[in-house]
Formats: structure tokens, sequence, C-alpha cells
């Protein structure tokens, strides 16, 4: 990642929990042109999202992690997943969304709070900036 993603936001929806095997995944949104697999290869396993676009989740044939997210309802942009970054002691969720498959105990204290996605991006990023959350960025 050679860009500061345009937010950060935690997922609670089904997929994202059984991908992550956890109460929820955490992504981060950059541009194409800032990101980059820079070693070895990945896989990928598309599905229908709710938007009833393609989503295009990657993952690294080796460890099984969950690398990356292209969606097709987000043209230009890669969700980055927290759990690839070298250094990852800055990221810190503005949002979170599909609050309504969420674990109630997993819910976390963020400014925004969607039940299902959100539709506008301007809040997410205006949060962002305001946060004070300075991304570190490999050159």
């Amino acid at each position: 990642m050679t860009r500061a993603p345009a937010f950060i936001f935690a997922c609670h929806c089904t997929d994202c929990r059984q991908l992550t095997a956890g109460a929820f995944s955490i992504g981060m949104p950059v541009p194409k042109e800032g990101f980059a697999v820079t070693a070895g290869e990945t896989r990928v396993w598309t599905k229908i999202a709710d938007s009833g676009k393609p989503s295009h989740q990657y993952w690294c044939p080796i460890c099984h992690g969950w690398t990356h997210t292209i969606a097709e309802l987000s043209p230009g942009m890669v969700i980055v997943r927290a759990t690839t970054l070298d250094a990852y002691e800055w990221v810190r969720p503005v949002a979170q969304i599909f609050l309504r498959s969420s674990y109630p105990w997993a819910r976390l204290q963020v400014p925004l709070n969607y039940e299902t996605e959100f539709d506008d991006t301007g809040p997410l990023k205006s949060a962002f900036a305001d946060s004070g959350i300075r991304p570190k960025i490999k050159e």
C-alpha cells in the first residue's frame, strides 16, 4: 500500500465474519494505483454482494489469509485488509457496517454506524480526516 486509505471501517456481514473466522473484518479502501501484491500470488473467490454486483475476495494460497477485495460497486478502489499490514498500530475504524448481522458484544465505539452498507462515502472520509489517524505508508 503506497497510498493512504480513504477511510477505515469494520464490516459485520456474515461473509466477512466467515472469511475472518472472527466477529468482523477491517477494510481500508485505497486507490488501485496505490496497491500492489509485492510477493507471491493471490487466488480469488468471487461472490455476489448484497448490492447485486460481484465482489472479488483475494487470499494467499500459502497461509490462506484474506488480503484484499475488489468490488465492482467501488471501481478504482481496492479494499485492503488490515491483517496484511506490517505496521498496523495506527489502524482504527471510523465506521462499522452491517450491524444488523453483528454479534451484539462485538459492536465498536465509532463515529458512524450503519445497519447495512453506506451509500455515501463523504461522511466516512470526513470522519477519517478528522480522526487524527495517520497511516504508515511504505514508499
